[in-house]
C-alpha cells in the first residue's frame, strides 16, 4: 500500500498578505506606544488601530512584549552590527574615515528609528521592557570598544585610553544628542552627520 506524502503548501500571495498584516500591526503598535506609552496600550487598542481582531495579534506575536521585540527586529535586524563592522574594516588604516562610518551609521539609524527609541527610553522603568534599553546601550558601547581595539598605538589622543575613547564615541553618537540637535533644534540630518564626524575626530584623534 503506497503512502501519500503531503507536501507543505507555500503560497507567495498568502505570505505577502501575512507580511503586510504584520507590518500594519507593528506600525499601529509603534504609533500607540509613542502616543500613550507601552504600559497604557492594550492589545485590543493595537488591533483596532491596525484593523484586525486581537486574535490575529496573539496568533502572530503572542504577547504585547513580542510587539516590542518585533519593532526592534525590524529596526535592527540580525546582521546590523555586522554591517557596521564590515564598513569599519573596509576603512582599516584610515581612522578618520572609520569615524565617518560611525557618524553616518548613527545619523541613519536615529533618524529612521527615533519614535521607537523614544518608546524604549520612556519604558525604561517598565518591568516588561525596562531591560531592553539598558542592554542595547551597553552592547553599543562594547561594539565601539571592540572596534577601537584595532587602532595602532599613537592614533588616539595622548592619555586617552581605549575605554575612555569608547565612552566618548558612545556618548557623542547617543540618541539624546541626536534628538536635541535634529528633533528639538531642527538641524538637518546631514548637518548632524557632518558635525558628528568632526566631533568624533576632534575628541579621539591626535
Amino acid at each position: 500500500m503506497s503512502t501519500i506524502v503531503k507536501r507543505p503548501y507555500h503560497s507567495p500571495l498568502r505570505r505577502a498578505q501575512a507580511d503586510a498584516t504584520r507590518a500594519r500591526i507593528l506600525d499601529a503598535a509603534l504609533l500607540l506606544f509613542s502616543e500613550s506609552g507601552y504600559a497604557a496600550t492594550t492589545i485590543t487598542a493595537v488591533a483596532r488601530e491596525a484593523g484586525v481582531v486581537p486574535e490575529t495579534i496573539y496568533a502572530s506575536f503572542g504577547t504585547k512584549k513580542a510587539l516590542i521585540d518585533g519593532l526592534i527586529d525590524r529596526a535592527a535586524p540580525p546582521g546590523t552590527a555586522s554591517t557596521l563592522e564590515t564598513r569599519w574594516v573596509a576603512e582599516a588604516g584610515d581612522p578618520p574615515a572609520q569615524l565617518a562610518v560611525i557618524a553616518g551609521f548613527a545619523a541613519d539609524f536615529w533618524s529612521t528609528n527615533d519614535a521607537l527609541v523614544r518608546v524604549l527610553r520612556q519604558g525604561s522603568g517598565d518591568a516588561e521592557i525596562g531591560a531592553e534599553w539598558t542592554e542595547r546601550q551597553e552592547a553599543r558601547r562594547v561594539l565601539f570598544g571592540n572596534a577601537l581595539a584595532g587602532w595602532p598605538a599613537g592614533v588616539r589622543k595622548a592619555g586617552l585610553t581605549r575605554e575612555r575613547a569608547a565612552d566618548l564615541v558612545w556618548a557623542l553618537t547617543s540618541d539624546e544628542l541626536f534628538h536635541l540637535l535634529v528633533i528639538d533644534r531642527g538641524w538637518p540630518v546631514e548637518a548632524y552627520r557632518v558635525w558628528l564626524t568632526s566631533a568624533l575626530r576632534s575628541a579621539l584623534l591626535r
